[in-house]
């Protein structure tokens, strides 16, 4: 998944790669390049909703023209978790569906109950609704945390300029 967005800016690039480096490094972010007018970073990985936003980016671009800032980023943390929550969600249907249906052939009062297998579905059918919801919140919330990030980039002005 990629995310694109630009904001008005004429000022000082290095200025605003040093305030996005003091962001990102401490994040666990590393510098692929640094130019005049670019940086590009590489994320950690996203492993929770609790952890910063900013960690769905797998792959950033911060660059400078002359009268905008822009970032494109690749959302693999973003995707990671989607699959994660996808993975999750099978697992624990499968394993659900063994352990209903040995009940069903191992006890023998549940042979006449054929309703009894589909307790599993029913467990699980809310998350057909639920994890797409789960998935856009996600990418959204990073989504949002980059418009974020260049919105307050884009007014920053060194102390001597104020």
């Amino acid at each position: 998944m990629s995310f694109r967005y630009e904001a008005a800016y004429s000022g000082n690039s290095q200025f605003v790669i040093k305030t996005a480096l003091q962001t990102l490094l401490p994040l666990g972010f590393k510098i692929i390049d640094q130019t005049v007018s670019a940086l590009i970073v590489e994320g950690p990985g996203y492993n929770s909703t609790r952890q910063n936003a900013l960690l769905g980016i797998s792959r950033g671009e911060l660059s400078f023209s002359r009268l905008s800032i822009s970032i494109n980023a690749e959302l693999g943390g973003v995707d990671r978790m989607a699959r994660f929550l996808l993975i999750l969600l099978l697992g624990m249907g499968a394993i659900q569906a063994i352990i209903f249906t040995g009940l069903w052939f191992y006890v023998d009062r549940l042979h006449a109950q054929p309703w009894f297998l589909v307790i599993p579905a029913l467990v699980f059918l809310p998350w057909i609704f639920i994890a797409p919801l789960m998935t856009k919140w996600i990418s959204r919330r990073c989504e949002e945390a980059l418009i974020r990030l260049v919105d307050n980039l884009a007014v920053l002005r060194p102390y001597d300029q104020h």
